[in-house]
């Protein structure tokens, strides 16, 4: 499953689509937000699929009663939202009706259009701090008709972004913003089986003047993390009922998608407590991770049963699907795992491919790696 969506104000948006046909690559979910007329891009996702599956199911689509999938969308994003202790979003027809032509554009161009014609004056009143979750998904990977079991799946695949190229959780930070109040509700079928989703989402002038501009700006600067912010959904986190993801007093736990390289040392390891086990693993090695921690105030980053490293110990980073590729806009500096220049440059107009994201830990600007313990700059490159 996979999605695109249309982030929280000022956030992220889209990128490009890697395929779009039956027994290809399929493309999902996509996410872009809109406060103060920003748009960001973020990007698209892909998956391989089985063709006599697909031929097994898929006319069973024309069974789907699409009212019936609508209200149950809205009744579980309500649902995620209320786990997470936020209030329900309102239904409004401004909001639906705008949703609807956006998932029936999908049919006409046989895709999702990476919010490349979003349009928030569209959703007026209700544009004001506006948001936008995308996504298509072909029926035979959601094998069902049932209106719940289409719901939790679309929901859960905006909530995991299990697919994303340029992962950021951007799709479970629209759903789960706190500053917005209302949403509309979108579903299109194409005749080939492939379903299109739409969440839009947004305040009028009088829900928006409620929150403090402050708050909402913080809240749109989580997508710079690479992580989620803190929250639970129980269908996403079915798996991770272990002491590691329990929540207790003084901890709590974020999902990350990548891992961490330790520093120039001997790295200790510490229990879910915060308390150093005894245990250590070796200098400038790679660990995947699953979620970062917040325990006792201090982060960690879980990388086994019952093992973290503290966050200043190590260089986070999130993975991208491979194939990804930047190109350089100068002669771009090349950066070591610890955020030092490494006195090397590779040439402007050079093209790289590159697996990882993370932050300089000196420069605090993102960069992406393109070789063992060899990073770019954002601000000396472009995404392709």
């Amino acid at each position: 499953m996979f999605s695109k969506s249309k982030k929280m104000a000022v956030l992220i948006a889209t990128s490009a689509f890697l395929a779009t046909s039956f027994g290809g690559n399929i493309v999902f979910a996509d996410s872009n937000t809109n406060s103060n007329n920003t748009t960001i891009t973020n990007n698209t996702s892909t998956a391989d699929n089985n063709p006599s599956v697909m031929i097994a199911s898929q006319s069973n689509y024309k069974n789907i009663d699409v009212a019936a999938v609508k209200k149950a969308m809205l009744t579980e994003l309500n649902r995620l939202r209320i786990q997470n202790g936020l209030s329900s979003l309102t239904s409004v027809d401004v909001l639906n009706n705008y949703a609807q032509t956006r998932t029936d554009s999908f049919i006409n161009t046989g895709s999702v259009d990476d919010h490349a014609n979003w349009n928030t004056s569209l959703m007026y009143p209700y544009n004001f701090t506006a948001e936008e979750n995308i996504a298509q998904m072909p029926y035979y990977m959601i094998n069902s008709t049932d209106p719940s079991i289409i719901a939790e799946k679309i929901t859960n695949e905006f909530y995991s972004e299990l697919y994303n190229k340029v992962p950021d959780y951007g799709h479970r930070k629209n759903m789960l913003n706190p500053y917005i109040n209302y949403v509309g509700i979108g579903l299109s079928i194409s005749d080939n089986g492939m379903i299109y989703f739409s969440q839009e989402m947004g305040n009028n002038q009088a829900s928006y003047s409620k929150y403090d501009p402050n708050d909402l700006n913080n809240y749109y600067q989580t997508r710079y993390n690479d992580y989620a912010n803190p929250s639970k959904y129980d269908i996403a986190d079915a798996n991770k009922k272990g002491d590691d993801y329990v929540n207790r007093n003084n901890y709590t736990t974020a999902d990350m998608r990548g891992g961490v390289t330790t520093k120039n040392y001997v790295t200790p390891l510490y229990d879910r407590y915060g308390n150093k086990s005894g245990l250590e693993i070796s200098p400038n090695s790679d660990w995947i991770s699953d979620v970062v921690a917040t325990i006792n105030g201090n982060n960690y980053y879980h990388i086994s049963n019952n093992g973290f490293v503290s966050a200043g110990d190590v260089l986070p980073w999130a993975k991208f699907l491979y194939g990804s590729s930047i190109t350089a806009t100068a002669d771009a500096k090349i950066y070591d795992n610890n955020g030092n220049f490494t006195g090397q440059t590779v040439n402007f107009g050079s093209k790289w491919i590159i697996d990882r994201r993370a932050v300089n830990p000196i420069t605090n600007i993102k960069m992406y790696r393109i070789g063992t313990n060899s990073w770019l700059q954002d601000n000396q490159t472009k995404l392709n």
